[in-house]
């Protein structure tokens, strides 16, 4: 990986070349270790390095940006000209530019580069693979570990660098028609737990064979992680955000201050969080602040950048997009508070219902009611008497995420790091609720 003294000498070489009214320079670099498997070997063996420079200037009201990939004293020297030529071209903004800032106070990670270790990533493989064998499971799965050196400078003195790790396992497991699947995210490797991961894959997929076909309808569900975090990270995407608000186009329009969700669910956005990961500062090189977005159910709040903070007259909390960015800021930890329920008492509490492991192809149908469609995978069962009495075949669903976390009558009492196929990242426990529309029903 680019060191962090050569990420820093090179922003230097870019400011003190600079003429512009104000300079801003972005520095990313990247090793990630990637192992894809099937059956019992790696079907991709990857360790590759990236690394980027950026260059944004102000330049008589006017905004330009460049970026290069070839980190030499030269070519980012030509990467300033290339950005101030834009800022020249450009047309002048709608609006007057958000300054760049001055010094701030970071709370940093403190974390250094994470070194590739193929021997430890092979050993990993390879208990996934043996725990499968031993339940007699076809396995398919992804180790994945990323380390990310940030760092933003700008000429009115500011100056931030960190790291941002996180390591990952997905595990499928199949047999005949029965699949299983189980994921973990850590900060590093080392707190991920293969032999765990596996054995949960392996037992959903014995549990889900011969599954029966249940018809569409509106059920009480017990939504496992996996399955909420591919809810929830479509309210980051297009509801808590300040420019939507103002917009019109999230469900919080209009609602600032108002019981929006059920009076159980409370959310933030908390880099800090324990179990968190990502940077600890935004694309305008500001702090990543909490912010209390839902407080038992009363919307309390919205993430802002420079922009969106000056039309609401308060302070940016730090989540800007790289600028510059037409897409406004945007929530990246949210962290959904847990409940007191074990796994039995989240089955307890339901006559008749399903529990969801996880969902996939979720997308977005209409952001001001955040309505979703997606479909159940690896683990769908249905739940009778608050036991599992059968699997099921999967099912598609069209939901409002607003009324559903209207009726959350149950939330598990541990929270856990969660991704979906979109990406982020996100703290959530399992979750019983009431009233899910499945709109059909498959044949597999």
């Amino acid at each position: 990986m680019l060191s962090q003294e050569r990420a820093s000498r090179l922003s230097e070489v870019a400011l003190e070349h600079s003429g512009a009214d104000a300079t801003e320079v972005a520095v990313t670099a990247c090793v990630q270790e990637l192992n894809r498997f099937t059956g019992d070997h790696p079907v991709q063996n990857v360790v590759r390095s990236a690394a980027r420079l950026s260059v944004r200037v102000h330049e008589g009201g006017r905004q330009g940006k460049a970026s290069t990939g070839t980190l030499t004293d030269e070519a980012v020297k030509q990467t300033v000209e290339r950005a101030r030529a834009v800022a020249r071209l450009a047309p002048a903004p709608p609006e007057e530019l958000s300054p760049m800032p001055g010094p701030q106070q970071f709370r940093l990670r403190g974390e250094g580069p994470l070194e590739p270790d193929p021997d430890a990533t092979a050993r990993a493989v390879r208990t996934v693979v043996d725990a499968c064998r031993e339940k007699e499971c076809e396995v398919a799965g992804v180790h994945d570990a990323v380390s990310m050196l940030r760092l933003l400078r700008n000429s009115n003195g500011l100056a931030v660098c960190d790291y941002d790790n996180h390591a990952e396992i997905s595990v499928s497991a199949f047999q005949r028609d029965g699949a299983g699947w189980s994921g973990q995210i850590a900060g590093q490797a080392s707190g991920l737990d293969s032999r765990q991961a596996a054995g949960r894959a392996a037992e959903k997929a014995l549990a889900s064979r011969d599954p029966q076909t249940i018809g569409p309808g509106v059920y009480t569900v017990v939504l496992e992680p996996a399955a909420v975090s591919s809810l929830l990270l479509f309210a980051a995407y297009s509801g808590f955000g300040a420019q939507q608000v103002q917009d019109g186009s999230s469900f919080l329009s209009g609602k600032l201050g108002e019981p929006v969700l059920g009076s159980n669910v409370t959310i933030s956005d908390d880099v800090h969080h324990p179990l968190a990961v990502g940077p600890v500062f935004d694309g305008e090189g500001l702090p990543r602040e909490r912010v209390m977005l839902i407080e038992r159910g009363v919307s309390t709040g919205v993430v802002h950048d420079q922009s969106t903070a000056r039309k609401a007259g308060c302070a940016s909390t730090g989540h800007a997009q790289p600028q510059p960015s037409a897409e406004g800021p945007s929530a990246g930890n949210l962290v959904l508070a847990p409940g007191d329920a074990d796994a039995a008492e989240l089955l307890a509490g339901v006559d008749k219902g399903i529990l969801v492991t996880q969902f996939h192809y979720t997308n977005i149908v209409e952001p001001t009611r955040l309505t979703l469609t997606g479909m159940t995978r690896n683990g769908t069962f249905l739940i009778e008497k608050g036991e599992i009495a059968q699997p099921l075949r999967n099912l598609r669903f069209t939901q409002s995420l607003v009324e559903a976390l209207q009726r959350v009558t149950a939330l598990g009492r541990d929270g856990v790091l969660s991704s979906a196929l979109f990406g982020g990242h996100i703290v959530v426990p399992a979750v019983r609720l009431d009233g899910f529309r499945f709109s059909s029903s498959t044949d597999f």
